[in-house]
């Protein structure tokens, strides 16, 4: 379920429910083309729904992390997950095609997950299906 689908009257009776934000990172430099970017953005967009579709009712998609240029990421994605777990998200994942987001992951940031863009196209089932262990596999170890 993305944030804006979200009614403000029925956050409160929700929030049980939906309690994690999938928060996604596009690493974009800005040195990209066009066709460049595009071609990221349907990507991160296929790796999103390996989460959202199927866990629809569990999980909030926030807005995208697009750009990444000369900031400390690591402080900034423990920043921003420990602010999603102030409002009330017990779990905070980040999905991302940018290669060195492994470095950035926290103890605020539950579960980093970094799809591989070359992999993406040849064994996307695969990486599909380990995604959705991932997702599984932390919430039966909070649980």
């Amino acid at each position: 379920m993305k944030f804006n689908d979200i009614p403000a009257n029925d956050w409160p009776d929700l929030k049980p429910y939906l309690d994690t934000c999938l928060l996604p990172l596009t690493g974009l430099t800005g040195f990209e083309d066009p066709t460049q970017v595009t071609v990221a953005l349907e990507q991160l967009r296929d790796a999103l729904e390996t989460i959202e579709i199927p866990f629809k009712g569990r999980v909030v998609t926030y807005p995208a992390l697009h750009y990444i240029t000369g900031v400390d990421m690591r402080e900034q994605l423990h920043a921003i997950s420990l602010h999603l777990k102030r409002m009330g998200f017990r779990y905070v994942i980040v999905l991302t095609l940018h290669t060195e987001a492994a470095l950035w992951k926290t103890d605020q940031t539950d579960l980093l997950i970094n799809v591989d863009l070359e992999q993406w196209t040849s064994q996307s089932d695969q990486i599909k299906s380990n995604i959705s262990k991932q997702v599984l596999q932390l919430w039966q170890q909070s649980d």
